[in-house]
């Protein structure tokens, strides 16, 4: 019995608008070259990994910035009075 190939599996084109199938009849025949092996969740971890150290470093960044106004802030304050 041939394993049959869900379409939900075969690479789209990225760039097209539409998300055209690649190749469907190689895919749907078994054709791994033609088909996503990952799944959902595994591809949306991949990619958000990346990110992760940017959305880190901005974190630091705005904390110290955040940190130095609150000094000056004091500063002004002290100054005043």
């Amino acid at each position: 019995l041939e394993k049959a190939t869900p379409e939900a599996c075969c690479q789209r084109e990225l760039q097209s608008r539409e998300g055209k199938i690649v190749n469907k009849e190689a895919c749907l025949t078994g054709a791994e070259e033609f088909q996503n092996r990952q799944g959902c969740y595994s591809v949306i971890l991949n990619s958000f990994e990346t990110y992760v150290y940017l959305a880190g470093a901005l974190a630091i960044g705005v904390l110290a910035i955040e940190l130095f106004a609150m000094i000056f802030a004091m500063c002004l304050f002290r100054g005043i009075q």
